[in-house]
C-alpha cells in the first residue's frame, strides 16, 4: 500500500511538473541558464544571475499560466541535471549511443562532461554531439528550439581561444545611407555572441572612418595631422559606445577601454584588467586608437593583440580579402610575400608589428552573414596572412 502511494505521488508530481514546465519553457530555461553559465566561464550562478534567467524564461513564455520564479528555475535545472545523470548511466550500461530524452544534448553542455557549447546555425530538428573517444559519435533528435542566431545547420569547433576583432569604421556604415548601419552592428553582436558561447574570448578594436577620416581634412581645412588624428580617435569612441549597446542588446556584457580620458563612457586602458574581463566572459572594446596621433587603429589592433596575447587579429572590413595585381584572390599569403608584392591588408606599421610578434591576420568581409562567427571559430574566410603562407 505504501509503495502504491509513493508511485501515485510520483505520478502526481510528474503531472504537476509537466503543467508548470512546457517544452517551450524548458527550452528557454536551458538556453538562458547556458548563456549565463558560459558568461561566468562555467562558474556558479548567483542571485542576480538567477533573476536574469527567471526574467528571460518568463519573457519567452508570455501567455502561459504562470511566470517562473527563481526557485522554480533552480529546482528545474537541478532536476534536469539529475535526469541527465540517470540517462547517462543508462546509456553507459546498455552501450547505447543514442538518447530518446529530448533534453539530453542541452543538459550535456552544462554538466561538464561535454565540450564547450556548439552553436547550431539553423532551427533544425537534429543535433550532432562531438564524438566520444570510447563511445563513438552520438546523434539524436531534439525539440524544435535553438539559440536563434543563424540560418545554417552546422557544428562549429573553435580554433582559437582568444582573438582580437578589428572592425573598420567604414564597414559599420554598411550601404553608407547613414554613419552607422544598425543591421551591421547587430549582425556583429549576434555572431560574436555565438562565438563566445563556444568559449572564444573576444576583444574588439574599432575604427572611426565612418564618422571622420583625418587624412581627408589635413591641409585643406586648416587642421594639422595631429589634430585631425585626435578627432578621428574621438570618432572611434562613438563607434565603441554603439557596439557596446549592440552587444548588451543580445545578452553579452561588454566593457569599453581607452587610452583617452573619458571616464563617463570608458575605463582607462589596462591590459591586466582587459584580460580579466575576457576571462569572465565579457567583450572588451578598445576605442581611441593608441591614444596618440600618427598611428592608425590597425596599429592599435596589433599592439593590443600583443598585449592581450591574442592568437590572431581578425580584420572585419567591407572587402572579401586580398587580391593581387591581376585580380586573383589570395586565400593565404605570408607577411613577406605581401610586402614584396606591394599589397596591403593593414597599414605597414601594423603589419610589421604582427610579423615581429608572430600574430596572424585574417581579412574578411563583415557584411556577409556568418562570416564573423566563421572567422572567430577558425574557418577559412577571406585572406589569412601569417609567417608561412600555408594553412596548418
Amino acid at each position: 500500500m505504501q509503495q502504491q502511494q509513493q508511485q501515485h505521488g510520483q505520478v502526481d508530481s510528474f503531472k504537476k511538473d509537466r503543467e508548470e514546465w512546457s517544452d517551450t519553457a524548458i527550452c528557454a530555461l536551458l538556453d538562458a541558464y547556458t548563456e549565463k553559465f558560459l558568461q561566468l566561464n562555467k562558474g556558479n550562478l548567483r542571485g542576480k544571475h538567477w533573476q536574469e534567467v527567471s526574467n528571460m524564461v518568463s519573457m519567452r513564455c508570455q501567455g502561459q499560466k504562470s511566470m517562473k520564479t527563481i526557485e522554480q528555475c533552480k529546482n528545474k535545472v537541478d532536476s534536469l541535471k539529475k535526469r541527465h545523470k540517470v540517462e547517462r548511466t543508462r546509456m553507459e550500461n546498455t552501450g547505447s549511443t543514442t538518447s530518446q530524452w529530448p533534453w539530453f544534448s542541452k543538459v550535456e553542455q552544462i554538466v561538464g562532461s561535454a565540450p564547450k557549447l556548439s552553436v547550431l546555425l539553423e532551427d533544425d530538428t537534429s543535433m550532432v554531439i562531438k564524438p566520444d573517444k570510447q563511445k563513438g559519435a552520438m546523434r539524436q533528435r531534439r525539440p524544435n528550439c535553438s539559440l536563434g542566431f543563424h540560418t545554417k545547420t552546422k557544428i562549429l569547433q573553435p580554433r582559437w581561444q582568444r582573438v582580437l576583432l578589428k572592425v573598420s569604421g567604414d564597414a559599420l556604415a554598411g550601404d553608407r545611407v547613414q554613419n552607422v548601419d544598425q543591421k551591421i552592428t547587430l549582425l556583429v553582436a549576434k555572431e560574436v555572441a555565438s562565438a563566445m558561447r563556444l568559449g572564444v574570448e573576444v576583444a574588439v578594436v574599432v575604427g572611426g572612418g565612418n564618422f571622420f577620416r583625418g587624412a581627408n581634412w589635413v591641409g585643406t581645412s586648416g587642421l594639422d595631422r595631429a589634430s585631425a588624428d585626435h578627432i578621428g580617435m574621438m570618432a572611434t569612441m562613438m563607434n565603441a559606445v554603439i557596439l557596446q549597446a549592440s552587444f548588451e542588446s543580445v545578452g553579452i556584457k561588454a566593457r569599453i577601454q581607452t587610452s583617452y580620458t573619458m571616464t563617463q563612457v570608458a575605463e582607462p586602458f589596462s591590459s591586466k584588467k582587459a584580460i580579466r574581463h575576457l576571462e569572465k566572459g565579457r567583450v572588451v572594446i578598445f576605442g581611441g586608437g593608441t591614444g596618440n596621433p600618427y598611428f592608425t587603429t590597425d596599429t592599435a589592433a596589433a599592439i593590443r593583440a600583443a598585449e592581450l596575447k591574442a592568437e590572431i587579429i581578425l580584420k572585419a572590413a567591407n572587402i572579401d580579402g586580398v587580391f593581387d595585381c591581376d585580380s586573383n584572390f589570395l586565400e593565404h599569403v605570408s607577411f613577406r610575400e605581401l610586402a614584396m608584392k606591394g599589397l596591403s591588408a593593414l597599414d605597414a606599421e601594423a603589419m610589421s608589428h604582427c610579423e615581429r610578434h608572430n600574430i596572424p591576420v585574417m581579412l574578411f568581409n563583415i557584411s556577409e552573414p556568418g562570416n564573423v562567427v566563421k572567422a572567430l571559430t577558425g574557418e577559412r574566410v577571406g585572406t589569412l596572412i601569417d609567417q608561412t603562407g600555408k594553412f596548418v
